[in-house]
C-alpha cells in the first residue's frame, strides 16, 4: 500500500516514534503528582497540630517542662511558679 516511514501516531500529530515518551511522562506524572499531594498534606497537618499544643500549653505546664528538662533548678522553679501564680 506505501510506504508506511511517515505515517504518524495514534495521538494524531504525534510521531509514533515519540509517543512513547509522552506516556512515559503521564505515567511518571501520575505517579508523583500523588506523592507530592499527600507530602504536602501530610506536612499541613503536622504544622497543625504542632501549633494546637503549643496554643493550648500553658505558662505554669512550659515552667514544669523547663524544670523536667533540667534549665532551671528546683529553687527557682518554685521562685518563678511564685510570680506566675500571683
Amino acid at each position: 500500500m506505501g510506504n508506511h516511514m511517515m505515517d504518524y501516531g495514534v495521538m494524531g500529530g504525534v510521531p509514533g516514534g515519540i509517543y512513547w515518551v509522552f506516556m512515559l511522562f503521564r505515567g511518571v506524572a501520575g505517579f508523583i503528582f500523588p506523592l507530592i499531594l499527600l507530602y504536602l498534606v501530610y506536612r499541613f497537618m503536622k504544622r497543625k497540630e504542632g501549633e494546637f499544643l503549643e496554643k493550648s500549653e500553658t505558662p505554669l505546664e512550659r515552667l514544669k517542662m523547663r524544670l523536667v528538662k533540667g534549665e532551671i533548678t528546683k529553687a527557682e522553679y518554685e521562685e518563678l511558679k511564685k510570680l506566675i501564680e500571683d
